[in-house]
């Protein structure tokens, strides 16, 4: 008789309402301890503070994204990933990341580090791979289709992680969504900011808002800046069904009416355009305030591409999956995977829809970001170049774009030092307002803008058709 047999008969022997209720709290327990082995895990083990946690469905997300007629969020090789991460709130930029990935087959920790060009360390009785692009694999034993992610390399930290020395007393915010089942969700994302935010300097900041006309910028600081964190969810049955929630001290309630808009309005001045935020449905319930709609592809893929983790999981899985080849069918098949995933971000890039210079600066600099991070092992030299000219051109984009904002700037504080009046001999008069002449500084600078960006995309263009071309005559396959 096996154990779990000799455990029902003795719970049986003890009445069935003892035995239902002996069993509902052994199922919980196995229950919740899956659960735990998942985001929460990630709190219990934490090797550092960390202010934000996240989860993404691979394949639900996916489906989601065809179903609106966008292209997929990411390839299929990977099913989950949830992660834990220091995030530098200002630049929205990770000082360091770990988390898991589901992978649909497990991974040998001294294939994937020939496939990477790293090397295969032992940290803590634990072997890891150190992959050139400050990246930690850490192959699961105990789950094999895990992969445990840390990035940078520190081994310091990485040896915090499989070994927890530290015990990190989280916000109950946090630890309330790291609580979050995992069942119905295609992404989360969870970000604490607790004592972030000084109303003082928030003040400033907030002064000039069209969405503050009639509230007080003071006011409407002190609220914020009593934020204890904010959450972004996406559920399981559509893109219209975002839901953003910011919790706080004290009650957001003054803030209902304005709430869409203001938010808009300070994504738009931080370079983060989500002009669609504008329509979402607001509710007010005790100290948490929730916007509910439709998120675009745009929107999503900025959210996604804060983190890198889940791009480092394909590309890990993708090149451990890979079959012995030759050396040249090798260079072949890494140059056309190079090629297609510089693509997938220049399409990206294509299709965002920025209302604001400054969103389009940001979302181009963002851009080359994720081309330098994409692995170069085995990939052909002319190829490499191609991404690297690629990344150049955005981001040098995004950099005369903040020069066109830092020269318009300057020109419309002259005009607003110009009273704009002149006497023609029979009186004062204003031919125009220091405002009218604001707008067609923007107006300008926008267009100006505007036009090197196309002007970017049109030189990306040529240079991806040459290498199309070259590459399909060198390789004979098409790239």
């Amino acid at each position: 008789m096996t154990y779990r047999a000799e455990t029902m008969r003795t719970l049986l022997k003890s009445g069935p309402a003892v035995a239902l209720a002996l069993l509902f709290s052994i199922s919980s327990t196995v229950i919740q301890a899956e659960e735990k082995a998942k985001i929460e895990l990630l709190l219990d083990r934490s090797p550092a503070p960390g202010n934000a946690i996240g989860y993404v469905n691979v394949p639900a997300l996916n489906k989601l994204m065809k179903d609106a007629g966008f292209s997929p969020a990411a390839a299929s090789t990977v099913s989950e990933v949830w992660f834990l991460a220091d995030l530098d709130i200002g630049s929205l930029r990770p000082k360091w990341e770990a988390g898991y990935a589901v992978l649909n087959q497990p991974v040998d920790a001294k294939k994937l580090a020939d496939r990477l060009g790293g090397y295969v360390d032992n940290v803590v009785n634990q072997d890891v791979v150190h992959a050139p692009n400050q990246t930690y694999f850490v192959p699961g034993k105990d789950h094999p289709e895990r992969l445990g992610i840390l990035r940078p390399t520190d081994r310091s930290l990485l040896a915090g992680w499989l070994t927890p020395v530290i015990d990190v007393k989280y916000t109950p915010f946090l630890s309330a969504h790291a609580k979050q089942p995992e069942s119905y969700l295609s992404f989360m994302l969870a970000i604490d900011l607790n004592n972030v935010l000084s109303p003082i300097p928030l003040k400033t900041r907030l002064e000039g808002l069209e969405s503050l006309k009639s509230n007080s910028p003071e006011s409407v600081a002190g609220t914020l800046a009593s934020i204890q964190g904010c959450s972004i969810i996406v559920g399981r049955r559509s893109l219209n069904e975002c839901i953003a929630k910011f919790e706080f001290s004290k009650s957001p309630s003054s803030l209902k009416l304005i709430a869409p808009e203001l938010l808009a309005e300070i994504l738009q001045r931080n370079g983060t355009d989500a002009p669609e935020v504008k329509q979402w449905e607001v509710s007010v319930d005790g100290n948490a305030l929730s916007l509910k709609g439709p998120i675009t592809q745009s929107s999503l893929s900025g959210l996604m591409g804060i983190f890198s983790l889940q791009s480092q999981a394909q590309q890990a899985a993708a090149r451990a999956s890979l079959s012995e080849q030759s050396e040249e069918q090798r260079v072949a098949y890494e140059s056309k995977h190079y090629f297609d995933e510089v693509n997938s971000i220049i399409e990206h890039t294509r299709d965002h829809k920025s209302q604001t210079a400054g969103a389009m600066a940001k979302w181009s600099d963002q851009r080359a970001r994720q081309i330098d991070e994409l692995g170069t092992l085995n990939v052909d030299p002319d190829m490499i170049q191609y991404g690297t000219n690629v990344a150049e051109l955005l981001r040098g984009n995004a950099l005369t774009v903040r020069q066109t904002n830092i020269d318009a700037g300057k020109v419309k504080a002259s005009q607003s030092l110009d009273t704009g009046y002149y006497n023609d001999g029979y009186g004062y008069y204003n031919s125009n307002s220091t405002s009218d002449y604001q707008r067609v500084t923007s107006a300008i600078a926008q267009g100006n803008a505007y036009g090197n960006y196309r002007e970017a995309l049109n030189q990306i263009d040529k240079l991806t058709a040459a290498m199309r071309r070259d590459m399909t005559q060198k390789y004979k396959m098409q790239f």
